[in-house]
């Protein structure tokens, strides 16, 4: 026992094909309690990245079970990418396990982030009798993903989660080439910016018929991903995600279709984080205040009285009348809304400008174009933004002067502000732009310039071309005629504060976070080489380019 809880190691849990899971349960000896379940592939002992640790959990009145998904760690089967359908079978059975146990009460909810986020919607779907309420973070489904990357491939994300949990793997494989495996895995880990520079991109993680193949997952395309399906899901969810999450526009969208169907039975918290449950204080080179750590700050407590108030019938002595709970970045503040985007959010319209300006003002007459040249050997490194931090990339609001000086980059750059402004919600762009390319790809970042002259990251996104007019259908550019492109910067909740600017970087690579585009309308991953692009951004009366902010009404600041 420790100090007053036990915790049983390898609890040996059925799955409804005889496949043996294991889990530990952490419990108080006496009179059952509602019981918050963890699924993870990412080894149970080294539970640690969580906004809501298994023993405070305990420590709160509730029993917390804690298993290894299928095929990972102590528990038996095969583990594969992509399968969702028994992962939703396994939380079902899982579940149904737990809520039978003599230390349960029958109820029981459901945490964790990322894929142990992911198990939850799709358990959930299958609406397993005692499963009464899920708050799943920083999660994706399948239909919302491409929008994070305009149809670009996440590729330190995919690569980097590949390495990640190659050695689990390789070691439950004595006899599938193991030797090779190593060596694949080894070579990634050791210079993974080297290894994601190979072209074609199978020649990343070459593991053959495993897994841990790129190629692989390539092949298979947006069948990887889990597709969650909303209208099955019929407990109370509490969504979690950051503004420099690598997820936050699928989870901002799930709870976005949840929410307009039963508004009073989901939530949903956004924090200035990363894709990581231990939600620090410090993201890039800013400090968010202890109010915005997950350890000390309110996030722990706010998913306690969910589920207290689900699975124990506690409404907490101020329970939020609002369902969205968002951290403003600037003021470091929490806020609350109806919904989101707040309802006082309107959008703000700047337009690019000939010499480099971001104006109010739309163009009246002929502007030149700015155009530069974009050599897909010769990428614009990742530095910052809503990355994976795995490898070499550091993600969150990072200095980006050094990137504005190449010459592959055109800036955009708004007068001083004598007011604050504050952005909450979906930020997107609108280039009129061409390429000498059949195919290419457009970055976007929306910076906040200090009196102290730092560009700091607020926002990103990027668009492949071929995709500009949806994610169902390819259509290649005519090279050299503009096109109007719409790039999707995300969401985001942040204050500019007077004496700041408003900075607009136009490029078209932001390697490894994206893969680089070869530049020739081959589909992705097919190119052992590119070529050159010369593209042009047009800003005149009759091609507009423009940005589109989502700013909050005056208000006392």
């Amino acid at each position: 026992m420790t100090s007053g809880f036990v915790v049983d190691r390898d609890v040996e849990i059925p799955m409804r094909d005889r496949t043996l899971l294991r889990a530990d349960v952490w419990r108080v000896p006496g009179e059952p309690r509602p019981a918050i379940l963890y699924r993870t592939p990412y080894d149970k002992s080294a539970l640690k990245m969580e906004p809501l640790t298994p023993e405070r959990c305990v420590r709160a009145g509730y029993a917390a079970v804690v298993q290894d998904t299928r095929g990972r760690f102590a528990s038996d089967g095969e583990w594969d990418t992509g399968i969702w359908e028994t992962e939703g079978l396994d939380t079902y059975d899982t579940v149904e396990w737990v809520a039978a146990r003599d230390w349960c009460d029958g109820g029981v909810g459901m945490s964790g982030v990322s894929y142990a986020g992911i198990v939850q919607w799709l358990g959930a779907m299958l609406r397993p009798p005692h499963l009464k309420a899920i708050a799943p973070a920083m999660t994706t489904s399948a239909a919302h993903d491409p929008q994070t990357t305009g149809g670009a491939l996440r590729l330190s994300h995919l690569a980097g989660w590949l390495a990640f949990m190659a050695p689990d793997w390789l070691r439950r494989q004595p006899v599938k080439g193991q030797r090779r495996g190593i060596a694949a895995v080894l070579r990634y880990l050791d210079s993974p910016l080297e290894q994601m520079r190979k072209l074609p991109l199978a020649r990343i993680l070459e593991v053959p018929d495993s897994p841990l193949s790129l190629a692989r997952m390539l092949e298979k395309g947006s069948a990887y991903g889990p597709r969650v399906r909303t209208q099955d899901v019929g407990v109370p969810t509490l969504t979690l995600t950051g503004w420099f999450d690598i997820y936050h526009a699928p989870s901002i969208a799930l709870f976005a279709e949840l929410a307009e169907r039963d508004p009073d039975r989901h939530q949903l918290l956004v924090g200035p984080w990363s894709h990581s449950g231990a939600l620090p204080q410090y993201q890039g080179e800013l400090n968010f205040g202890l109010g915005a750590a997950g350890e000390y700050g309110p996030t722990p407590e706010r998913v306690l009285a969910f589920f207290d108030a689900h699975l124990k019938g506690v409404r907490a002595k101020r329970q939020p009348a609002d369902p969205v709970r968002y951290f403003m970045m600037g003021t470091n503040e929490w806020r609350t809304a109806r919904s989101w985007p707040p309802a006082d959010s309107a959008p703000s319209l700047w337009y690019l400008r000939e010499g480099g300006r971001l104006a109010m003002h739309p163009p009246q007459d002929d502007e030149p174009a700015d155009d530069y040249v974009y050599d897909p050997h010769a990428p614009s490194p990742t530095h910052g933004g809503r990355v994976l931090n795995l490898g070499e990339l550091v993600g969150g609001p990072l200095n980006q002067r050094h990137l504005e000086e190449r010459a592959d980059t055109v800036v955009y750059t708004g007068p001083a502000l004598v007011e604050p402004v504050e952005v909450a919600g979906q930020v997107t762009a609108s280039l009129s732009f061409a390429s000498s390319a059949p195919d290419t790809d457009i970055v976007i970042k929306l910076t906040d310039v200090f009196p102290d002259g730092r560009s700091i990251l607020v926002c990103d996104g990027a668009l492949r071309t071929r995709y500009r007019e949806g994610f169902d259908s390819e259509k290649l550019l005519t090279p050299s005629v503009p096109e109007t492109c719409p790039v999707d910067l995300g969401h985001t909740a942040w204050r500019f504060e007077p004496g700041h600017r408003m900075r607009l970087l136009v490029t078209s690579s932001n390697f490894p976070h994206i893969d680089r585009n070869p530049n020739t309308g081959r589909p992705t991953g097919q190119d052992a080489a590119g070529i050159v692009a010369r593209q042009s951004v047009f800003h005149d009366a009759a091609r507009p380019s423009l940005l589109r902010l989502p700013v909050l009404a005056t208000r006392d600041r």
